[in-house]
Parts: C-alpha cells; structure tokens; sequence
C-alpha cells in the first residue's frame, strides 16, 4: 500500500484521476480514494496546510491504512537563481528552519534515505534536481528573507510541509518520498505567481503526474 498525499485536492487529481477506484471514504475530515495503478495499491488525500496539519494527517493516515511507502506531492517556492518555476526537486534531505534549538542551531536535518521510490522518482522522473528542502509555518514573500533562509540552509526550495512529513514517516518506519514543483521564487511577486503557475502546471506538469507514469510501468512496493 502506498499512502500519497498533496497539500490541496488539485494536486491529487492525476492520481485519483489514473486510479482503479476500490473504496472512497473519509478520515479526520479529510477524502481519500483508494484503488491501483500499474499492479500498485494506492490510498490518495489531501487538504493540510503547515507542520502541525501535515504531521497529524500524516499520522491518521499512517494508522489507518500501514502504507509500506509514503509519498508527498505538492509545491514549493524556489530558493536560489538555478531554480525556476516549472522545475521538479527530489527531496534528498528536509529540515525545519523555524525550529529554535540553541544547542544544535536549529539544524535538524532528515534523510530520505534510500527507498525504492527515491531511487525509482531520481532515474525515471525526467528534468529534476534532487536536494534538500526546508519546511516552516510561514509564506515567505519577501527576496531578503529567501536569500537569508538560503545562506543558512542551502536548500533548493521551501514548503510548510515536506520536513514535518518527513519526520512523521521516519518516526513510523515508513519509507517515504517528496517531489515538489516549484511555483514562484519566494519574493515580493511569490502570491501572483504561485497562482498564475499553478494553473499553468496543473493540467500536464504536477508531481503528481510523472508519479503517476512511474507506478504505471512499475511496482514500487
């Protein structure tokens, strides 16, 4: 069973949409769909914003359903020049960067380790980067602040919600993966456009499609 999640309902659809429909149900308030791609038993939800909603969405789901992988498709805002919108990151590492933690600098990193999925998203999903993604409960809008959040964290893109997935998987002993868009660059123009871009992106160009085109042609668990 693999659990796949994404932060609104769009972001879901190619994979409720690609689905051999078994059961649709509700949990925690949320809608889920489970069915199969390819010879892959899937459960698909979505509807969390920031760490705290993400992690118990996470957990419910993890209980509910014991998925053997885990995955997180959704968007993100870019953190460095080499990053456009359109562009698909590979989460290879997720750290927090609102977490106050004097005595480790605020620095806790997670690895995603090796996974199937990881290993199968890296060789088969074309024209991505693979790198670290930093996760905080704010919108950042603002090219000071992205530059700043990038010199001390080096990280490809930033969310509200990868790390604190991350961290609710591993916690699980649940493999898991994240494959992010990137929508807007994080600056004074991030609202407009996230909103323009993910129109734009939402009919061909989501995680979610390319995961679709990986668990067609193969079994991931």
């Amino acid at each position: 069973m693999i659990l796949v999640m994404g932060v609104f309902s769009l972001e879901i659809k190619p994979i409720v949409d690609s689905m051999l429909h078994l059961e649709a149900g509700e949990l925690i308030n949320r809608d889920y769909v489970r069915g199969t791609i390819g010879r892959n038993e899937l459960v698909a939800t979505s509807g969390f914003i920031g760490k705290v909603e993400t992690a118990i969405v996470t957990q419910k789901f993890i209980d509910a359903f014991s998925p053997d992988l885990a995955i997180l498709v959704s968007g993100a805002g870019g953190l460095t020049s080499e990053i456009k919108p359109g562009q698909l990151v590979i989460g290879s590492e997720f750290q927090e960067y609102d977490v106050n933690l004097p005595l480790r600098s605020g620095k806790v990193s997670i690895s995603s380790g090796e996974s199937i999925a990881y290993s199968h998203f890296r060789n088969y999903i074309k024209d991505t980067v693979t790198g670290k993604i930093i996760s905080g409960d704010q919108i950042v809008a603002d090219r000071q602040k992205r530059d700043e959040l990038y010199k001390q964290y080096q990280g490809l893109c930033l969310d509200m919600d990868s790390a604190a997935f991350a961290k609710t998987a591993l916690t699980n002993e649940v493999p898991f993966a994240v494959v992010k868009i990137v929508l807007d660059l994080c600056d004074e123009n991030a609202e407009r456009d996230f909103n323009y871009n993910f129109e734009r992106f939402c009919k061909s160009r989501l995680p979610a499609h390319r995961v679709v085109e990986v668990l067609k042609s193969h079994i991931i668990v």
